[in-house]
């Protein structure tokens, strides 16, 4: 039976090439400060941009961890096709990202949400992390996993069929 690859599991491309066109996406919409991390396990993207000229600089976090696939075959080299794998991925993502940005689909704060960096408690958290973490101590309650959670309405509408706000 033959095993379905990975996306982008046998790119040629070289890390440096995909870090550079990355951090030029990057640049082309304000982007201040970016930093590139490789791991053997994960990749990490940060980044810091400002919404407005006057507003402080927003910090973004982005861990990008590879499918493996069938690297185990040849371990002299899964390391480096790991490498070129994630950041191929990252920069494919970060285009089709932008070109939504640049259609006017998305506004940038909106589609990079879930990738800026908070102080939660003195520990450091993407905001999904955060929502998700949060989530999940709700739902382990066993009377009501929805605890605290209210559908969000126009206002004058009443909520049919559920509690009240």
């Amino acid at each position: 039976m033959a095993r379905l690859q990975t996306p982008y599991e046998t790119t040629q491309v070289p890390v440096d090439k995909s870090q550079a066109q990355i951090r030029t996406l990057l640049n082309t919409h304000k982007v201040e400060v970016i930093r590139f991390t490789s791991f053997p396990a994960y990749a990490l993207i940060e980044f810091g941009r400002r919404a407005t000229k006057e507003s402080p600089l927003i910090g973004y976090q982005l861990t990008i961890t590879p499918r493996l696939g069938n690297f185990n075959t040849d371990p002299i080299n899964a390391a480096d096709k790991a490498e070129r794998q994630v950041w191929r991925v990252a920069y494919w993502w970060f285009k089709s990202k932008f070109e939504a940005l640049d259609f006017g689909l998305v506004e940038f704060e909106q589609e990079f949400l879930p990738y800026i960096m908070l102080n939660v408690g003195g520990k450091q958290s993407t905001v999904a992390q955060a929502f998700f973490e949060n989530m999940a101590g709700r739902l382990r309650s066993p009377d009501n996993p929805f605890e605290g959670i209210r559908l969000m309405l126009p206002e004058g509408k009443e909520n049919q069929g559920g509690s009240s706000t």
